[in-house]
């Protein structure tokens, strides 16, 4: 028992000790945190006004918009564009995104970054969206474009007019001539006037397959009288782009496209006329530029079976245009290194700026961009048609003008040529452009507006152009006309016009801009 009653005594002091020892000098115990809130909403970001690597343009994009699945603010701390603070704002409008304002430069990369908790919800401080990181580049500026090859001849062709429907005129029959369209017989007066004028350049557009014999020889005659009038025009001291224009009729690019024997015939008659014409003209100086086509189409004007036949009618355009260069360049003479113009199909911008259209290759380096503009052909070709348009641009009464065919379309169409074109050394021209003159006074202040501002946008964008002529007096479709086929005398009182018209084509007046033309539209 006593042994007993020691082991409980002792076992009472060991717990009594035991007790004591935890006083005032123990370190107090490690206080449970509490629970942390769960968020009672799940932030998402639904989309973003840029994509993830996307290349933009610095001075339209000034803002990326963050839209989430709910009500949002910023907390003014957390978002950074390369490295340095953005200050957002949540979006009024639709109180589900946030703007985040951006100054961007030209051709830099940028990280966009927001920390979690930089943007939560409006309902719940708990409830922050997740982190997001955003990169992308902005466009490189444009190459300002320096006296390149193509500036040049923008410079050295000027304004330009066409002798339309002389030479070109055509029966559509092998060796079968007719009379010239024009009923006019060209003087050297003619040239010479032109040149008075402010004239720079005269395209002589010429129909060779009338004047061809069964071989394919063109008439002698024929040949002399063509180069008659290019000889005046030297001497007058302007530029003559010549060219191979109504002969479509045998260069009959839909049957080409479908038939390799049609196609290899025509390529012969190609080579053995091209041929004949550089011989003649090897010699001239650079003041002369031939064109290989004017027009090539399947008569559907680009709304044929060019659009469904798989590209086939483009690719024999792309071959044709290889081989008139390739058979004036071995010639030799001047014409080793001649400026040769090739159209796409139709002459059409549309199609000059399709991958469709190749250049050819060309070891001298010289190779033009031709191109025709009649936009819109309600308003400048068939104001007498059903469909016909009497008024253009921005102040024109609704109804009056073709829908999309305005100063802006000019302009973006000028724009791509240039930076596909120009901008890379590759020179192009308006081989023609025009309007008919209309009937009532109303429109043909429309037509004198679009004329001006047409030639203002070609000199905005280093396009040289050739006004159509056809000497055809009066108005209405088909009325083009400006100078005399004779002695080059002005027609229709258009002497005012043409110096409009060359004013805005070539003048460096820097006060003198699209817009200044623009605002004076008539009312």
């Amino acid at each position: 028992m006593k042994k007993i009653y020691q082991f409980l005594m002792l076992t009472a002091s060991i717990a009594l000790f035991s007790c004591g020892s935890s006083g005032s000098d123990d370190p107090d115990p490690t206080p449970t945190p509490p629970p942390t809130p769960t968020p009672s909403i799940n932030i998402i970001l639904r989309s973003q006004s840029i994509a993830e690597g996307a290349e933009v343009d610095a001075k339209t994009t000034t803002v990326l918009t963050l839209d989430y699945n709910t009500t949002v603010k910023v907390t003014g701390t957390g978002i950074t564009l390369n490295g340095k603070a953005v200050t957002a704002k949540s979006n009024p409008t639709t109180i589900m995104s946030v703007d985040i304002p951006l100054t961007l430069e030209e051709g830099t990369k940028y990280t966009l970054k927001v920390e979690n908790g930089a943007i939560v919800s409006t309902t719940d401080a708990t409830a922050s969206a997740p982190e997001f990181t955003l990169n992308f580049t902005t466009k490189e500026a444009p190459k300002p474009i320096g006296e390149n090859d193509a500036v040049a001849l923008t410079k050295k062709l000027g304004w330009g007019w066409n002798l339309g429907n002389h030479f070109d005129s055509s029966t559509d029959e092998d060796d079968k001539t007719g009379s010239y369209w024009d009923n006019a017989t060209p003087t050297a007066t003619l040239y010479t006037n032109l040149k008075n004028a402010g004239v720079s350049t005269v395209r002589i557009c010429v129909t060779w397959g009338n004047y061809q014999s069964p071989a394919w020889t063109i008439d002698a005659n024929y040949m002399a009288e063509v180069k008659q009038n290019v000889d005046w025009a030297e001497a007058a001291g302007l530029n003559v782009i010549l060219n191979m224009h109504h002969d479509e009729y045998w260069l009959d690019i839909k049957d080409a496209a479908l038939n390799n024997i049609i196609n290899d015939a025509i390529k012969k008659r190609i080579v053995t006329t091209w041929k004949q014409i550089a011989e003649t003209f090897k010699d001239k100086g650079d003041f002369l530029f031939f064109e290989s086509f004017n027009e090539v189409q399947d008569g559907k004007w680009g709304w044929g079976d060019n659009l469904t036949d798989g590209g086939k009618q483009y690719k024999v355009l792309n071959e044709w245009n290889q081989l008139v260069v390739s058979t004036i360049r071995a010639t030799g003479g001047n014409n080793a290194t001649r400026w040769i113009g090739v159209p796409a199909y139709a002459s059409s911008p549309k199609f000059a700026l399709e991958n469709t259209f190749e250049l050819p290759q060309d070891d001298a380096n010289r190779i033009m961009v031709s191109v025709h503009f009649y936009d819109p052909n309600t308003f400048t070709l068939t104001p007498d048609n059903s469909d016909g348009k009497s008024e253009w641009g921005h102040t024109a009464a609704k109804g009056k003008y073709q829908e999309g065919s305005n100063e802006e379309h000019v302009v973006e169409t000028f724009q791509k040529l240039q930076e596909k074109y120009i901008a890379n050394n590759i020179p192009v021209y308006i081989g023609e452009y025009g309007c008919v003159m209309h009937k009532t006074d109303r429109s043909n202040l429309f037509r004198n507006y679009y004329l001006e501002y047409v030639c203002r946008a070609a000199h905005t964008y280093n396009l040289p152009l050739c006004v159509w002529d056809n000497f055809v007096v009066g108005g209405g479709n088909e009325h083009h006309s400006y100078f005399s086929h004779n002695d080059g005398t002005y027609t229709n009182g258009m002497g005012s016009l043409v110096q409009t018209m060359i004013k805005a084509a070539t003048s460096n007046d820097e006060t003198y801009t699209l817009e200044s033309i623009y605002n004076n539209a008539p009312k």
